[in-house]
């Protein structure tokens, strides 16, 4: 436990430290983004999870290289690895997801200049940015960012469960209620693995819009996955969770609101793929679909809209008002009783809280998993 104490420390202090950092060095290379629910529409750097996935990276490589030194080690080494192989590829993908800009667009409305970039057609681009503009652009502009559509990212996904294939991660057999146990064989490698990352991944991203709440939800469903882990001697899954868990926390100071830095699609990504490993490492599916309640209904509710609707709301005379008539995320209801974003962000998290509390007493304390 002690190695796991100190690298767990390091971690939050990687995070902690590194943050003030990272928003001068994203802002500055035009990697931000607008807080949406301000008087005063602040532009924010935004792809914090950059930062959380180094605290989480040390977390992870200073334990396993602690436990090198020990002639028995704690935890399977193969194991930790896969999962750092998996977060580490779905990282990616949300940061350059992160990071995708539109200029073209950007440029031909607000100048009226139409450009060609390299790549895009038979010509490359003959326009000169005179001085003014390239200004206008560096002090902060608002530009046309554009994440990756559907289908990359669904594919991008895939390499990401490979590592966890090769150790043979999870467990081929289930067992359910009434229908009993049921062995998938070959298609719980190649078909419930890949379809599971890809859901709770993108499933993570959904729940966001007001400041601290992916970062806070994700934090507490790790914390609580750490747990069951400790609670039925899962010391990989426990390593995993507790590593993100205090990443998430110490980017939390900075993220809860106000905000002054902004998760991104890295973070989200990230938060969702370590959350799987714990979750398939640590054959506890049935806990993590208990504590993923609240990703569930926010997926039944996008889907209403056909994943088209905002999580966030407008701010009218100093409230914020759902964009829509219907509820399309879970916080829409809590915005049209009058919440605030600070209160809607407590509001969610302590109903992450709770669930996870029940979720361990049902599946640890009495035994259900």
């Amino acid at each position: 436990m002690m190695y796991l104490a100190v690298s767990l420390v390091a971690g939050f202090l990687v995070t902690f430290l590194g943050v003030p950092f990272a928003r001068k060095y994203l802002f500055s290379s035009g990697i931000y983004g607008v807080d949406q629910q301000k008087e005063d529409k602040p532009r924010l750097p935004t792809s914090g999870g950059v930062v959380v996935f180094f605290g989480f990276l040390v977390s992870m490589t200073l334990y396993l290289g602690l436990i090198s030194f020990s002639s028995a080690p704690p935890a399977d080494v193969s194991l930790l690895l896969a999962a750092l192989s998996s977060v580490s590829i779905i990282a990616l993908i949300g940061f350059i997801d992160d990071i995708h800009i539109r200029i073209d667009e950007y440029v031909k409305e607000e100048y009226e200049i139409d450009i060609e970039l390299e790549g895009e057609g038979e010509k490359e681009s003959s326009v000169e940015f005179d001085i003014p503009l390239v200004d206008d652009i560096a002090k902060g502009a608002e530009v046309h960012r554009k994440g990756l559509s559907q289908l990359p990212k669904m594919l991008f996904v895939l390499p990401a469960v490979f590592p966890l294939m090769a150790v043979k991660a999870g467990s081929w057999t289930m067992h359910f209620p009434v229908i009993g146990e049921i062995n998938w064989g070959i298609i719980y490698p190649l078909v419930l693995l890949p379809l599971g990352l890809l859901f709770v991944s993108n499933v993570v991203n959904m729940l966001a819009g007001t400041n601290g709440l992916s970062a806070g939800m994700a934090m507490i469903a790790a914390a609580g996955l750490g747990t069951m882990g400790y609670m039925i001697g899962s010391n990989e899954a426990m390593i995993i969770s507790f590593s993100l868990a205090v990443s998430l926390a110490a980017f939390l100071y900075y993220n809860f609101y106000p905000a002054s830095i902004l998760p991104g699609d890295s973070m989200t990504y990230l938060a969702g793929a370590a959350l799987f490993s714990a979750i398939v490492i640590g054959n506890m599916e049935k806990f993590g679909v208990f504590i993923f309640a609240p990703w569930l209904i926010e997926f039944i509710l996008k889907l209403r809209s056909g994943f088209n609707a905002a999580s966030w709301g407008d701010l009218v005379d100093g409230e914020l008002r759902p964009k829509y008539d219907k509820n399309y995320s879970l916080t829409h209801p809590l915005m049209r009783r009058g919440l605030d974003e600070r209160q809607i962000t407590l509001a969610l998290m302590g109903l992450e809280a709770v669930i996870v509390l029940a979720g361990l007493y049902l599946f640890g304390v009495a035994g259900a998993l």
